[in-house]
């Protein structure tokens, strides 16, 4: 049975497809927006949901990476160091006893490296644009893009925990939610 606290997540989240129509309103991404008109989904095989779900850490560690070297605020480069610095956990949680799971992305060599390319074209669109913004419109863009994938990663997991079948990831997504939640006020906030 779900609780209410998860039952408002998901309703916040409009189980968008990950990527829905409330998103395109309230993230504004100058020119790769990450809402592509999808149709909301109401489960998530345990595949798809480690898939997409590494290929939105591996984004956002990507991102977080560039706003360590190209951020003006320092509220934007401690936002980016928090984000990288719970990469590693969480991979490693997505990816354990994935034996079935065909490429997986490896994890970098140390804390501030880059991962090998995990991304769909979209993300890869996104990390190219955002690696060609300088000043304080790297600054912007970076949180609004961090502000729009979170809110589809959210959705993302609420959708696992509604339909999940595998109990280490369904524990993993809910232990996860509250950790999600506060990176996308985070996000909100610092866009203000």
């Amino acid at each position: 049975m779900m609780n209410r606290r998860l039952a408002g997540i998901v309703l916040a989240a409009g189980l968008a497809g990950f990527a829905g129509p409330a998103l395109a309103q309230t993230s504004p991404m100058t020119q790769v927006n990450p809402v592509q008109g999808a149709a909301p989904r109401t489960s998530v095989s345990t595949a798809d949901f480690r898939r997409l779900a590494l290929m939105a850490e591996t984004f956002e560690y990507e991102s977080s990476r560039l706003a360590l070297q190209r951020a003006q605020r320092r509220s934007v480069k401690d936002y980016a160091s928090k984000l990288m610095a719970e990469y590693r956990p969480t991979f490693a949680r997505l990816t354990a006893g994935a034996t079935a799971f065909s490429g997986l992305p490896s994890q970098p060599s140390d804390a501030t490296a880059q991962t090998k390319p995990f991304v769909d074209d979209r993300r890869a669109q996104m990390l190219n644009q955002l690696a060609s913004a300088e000043g304080r419109a790297f600054d912007r863009l970076y949180i609004d893009m961090q502000a729009g994938m979170q809110q589809e990663t959210l959705a993302l997991y609420a959708t696992y925990i509604q339909s999940g079948d595998d109990p280490a990831l369904l524990a993993f997504a809910r232990e996860s939610l509250p950790m999600l939640q506060e990176h996308h006020r985070t996000a909100v906030r610092l866009a203000r």
